[in-house]
């Protein structure tokens, strides 16, 4: 048991779908739409970790060296939707969600089934055009505002079972810089997430979150693109469990008597709430007509370096097709 709490939900919390960051900082016109209808498949089997144990399995830090630590196999299979629509010519909403099948090893080692499946989290936004030529340096710079809403799925205690979504509600407000640059853009996003506590079952509150992306794309032919980016989420610390997270853990599965596991072990590790990631994208766009296009993209988690070093966080990598059509 305590194999499964402690890499089922790590693994799940560095699930992506696809990142949207090449396409954002520009607003739609009023009355336009982006629409894109994706399936992404995700696979994991190993995780970067902070916690070392010594030869007897007993915790030693959970601050130690990063090291890659094999867990259980995870994967998860998305469709979903992703769309912007322009209420007027400087004002963007956006909107996204997706069903979510899971497979876990170790879900069906313990409870012979393969995993969840359903809508997950609802993501909704607004994008605003702050300027279109900032400074005069043909930088287009937009700010933009998003809540992730938990509430399409049924939310289990996090200890035992897997879910769709973290449970919880979390807001997000971002800085977009955005420059066309030949036959190209670049775009350089800068925000903070903010995270509330989730108090369904025995409560605790994940951490808020720094972040960071560099994203692009360069017209090789009129037809195709090479799109690409770097994204980096940074936590800040400000993770935390409740008394009583923390007693039903000791007893209910992850250590037989009180002081078997540590609070930080919960939070780094078991429930995954000070996650750090670096992840890199890279992809094909194929413009089928002007109003048409698909995707094809490649992530996965990187190591990083330094500051920037992955931690604490699963190593996966994903798949995904997008189909999209431009009003």
């Amino acid at each position: 048991m305590r194999k499964k709490i402690f890499a089922v939900f790590l693994i799940l919390s560095g699930c992506i779908f696809v990142s949207h960051d090449v396409f954002a900082a520009w607003t739609q016109a009023k009355g336009h739409s982006y629409n894109s209808l994706g399936l992404s498949y995700y696979k994991t089997t190993e995780k970067f970790t902070t916690l070392h144990r010594d030869s007897d399995d007993k915790l030693t830090t959970t601050s130690g060296e990063i090291y890659k630590d094999q867990v259980e196999e995870f994967t998860s299979t998305k469709l979903g939707y992703y769309g912007e629509y322009g209420i007027t010519d400087t004002l963007t909403a956006i909107a996204s969600f997706w069903y979510d099948w899971q497979r876990s090893n170790d879900t069906m080692r313990y409870a012979k089934e393969d995993g969840p499946s359903g809508i997950g989290d609802i993501t909704l936004g607004l994008r605003y055009n702050l300027s279109p030529n900032l400074l005069g340096s043909g930088v287009l710079m937009s700010v933009q505002g998003e809540v992730k809403i938990p509430e399409a799925y049924k939310y289990e205690h996090p200890l035992f079972n897997l879910n769709q979504g973290d449970g919880q509600y979390d807001t997000t407000l971002l800085l977009q810089f955005g420059r066309g640059i030949g036959k190209g853009y670049a775009v350089f996003n800068i925000g903070y997430k903010y995270r509330f506590e989730n108090d369904k079952f025995d409560s605790f509150k994940p951490s808020d979150q720094f972040k960071m992306s560099l994203s692009g794309g360069y017209a090789v032919t009129s037809w195709m693109s090479v799109i690409g980016g770097l994204d980096w989420i940074n936590s800040v610390g400000n993770a935390d469990i409740s008394d009583e997270m923390y007693n039903r853990a000791t007893r209910g599965g992850a250590g037989s008597k009180e002081g078997s596991i540590t609070r930080n072990e919960l939070i780094r590790d078991t429930l995954a709430l000070e996650q750090n990631d670096l992840s890199g994208t890279i992809g094909l766009q194929f413009n089928i007509t002007p109003q048409v296009q698909t995707v094809l993209s490649y992530s996965r988690d990187l190591t990083g370096a330094g500051y920037f070093s992955t931690r604490n966080n699963a190593f996966g990598e994903t798949v995904a097709l997008n189909l999209v059509y431009i009003h």
